[in-house]
């Protein structure tokens, strides 16, 4: 009854009863918007980190991620990444790139694990991703690219399905917001899903940009320190809301905000 009743004063206050409500709801849309920009295929995967504990983390059973819906997720356990309750569901194999990584970065809310066409060429050669279209600035000077091969030992496969390939792959990531992961694609993280996942989108373009360029010639002009940005130097909002709005209809786009886009420092005179 106490419960019940603090649920409902909650409820008349505006505050949700769940914390995590909102972190599900974006974790539903971002597989919504990767599957449409076609950066997630049958076997990618998103996860987010609960605001009410953050030894959990949220992510879906074992799914093609076109089809996840609310229902769908699962919570589970920084500390071994597996289920605290698996509601006699099948859960992801890779959830260990995702438990590993919370695990290593306190500061990581989201995680996207993808097999992007257009960054899996540059992790089979020498050539580093680099940042070179203004938008992914978020990019340090050279993305890392993670070798199953190093943390493999005597084991089989590419994918990465234990604590300890998971905890290499951490390794490899260290503090930078993006791996790639030799020929299986490239893992995001983000401090909130929308973060992650407009990283994610950028990480895509750039990628792409960078492979014409080189088509074109291999002395291509790479963005230099100066010219990359910090995260609050960086509207999340716009492209997030612009990604999420081509999954919805036109009742849903009429009633977006339009007055929340802009950054403070953008708006004075210089």
């Amino acid at each position: 009854m106490v419960f019940a009743g603090g649920a409902r004063l909650a409820a008349a206050q505006g505050t949700p009863a769940d914390p995590d409500a909102e972190r599900k709801a974006d974790l539903v849309t971002a597989y919504r918007i990767l599957v449409n920009e076609n950066i997630l295929d049958s076997f990618g995967h998103v996860s987010v980190r609960s605001a009410r504990d953050p030894n959990v983390f949220f992510m879906p059973r074992a799914m093609p991620p076109s089809l996840v819906a609310q229902d769908d997720i699962l919570a589970l356990r920084v500390a071994d990444s597996q289920p605290v309750d698996p509601k006699g569901r099948r859960v992801n194999g890779e959830r260990y790139i995702h438990g590993e990584i919370y695990k290593a970065r306190p500061d990581v809310i989201s995680v996207i694990h993808s097999h992007s066409p257009s960054v899996i060429p540059l992790s089979l050669t020498s050539i580093r991703l680099r940042p070179v279209v203004a938008q992914a600035g978020f990019l340090p000077p050279e993305t890392p690219t993670f070798e199953i091969r190093d943390a493999r030992k005597d084991g089989r496969g590419m994918q990465v399905t234990d604590s300890a390939r998971g905890a290499a792959l951490a390794r490899t990531l260290s503090s930078y917001p993006a791996a790639l992961m030799r020929g299986h694609g490239e893992v995001v993280v983000g401090s909130s899903v929308k973060q992650a996942v407009v990283y994610a989108v950028y990480v895509d373009i750039n990628a792409r940009m960078q492979t014409q360029a080189l088509l074109l010639s291999r002395d291509i002009v790479t963005m230099n320190e100066p010219e990359l940005f910090r995260p609050e130097e960086f509207d999340i909002n716009r492209p997030w809301e612009h990604l999420k709005q081509k999954t919805l209809d036109d009742a849903a786009r009429a009633k977006v905000d339009r007055a929340q886009f802009g950054l403070d420092e953008t708006q004075t005179k210089r």
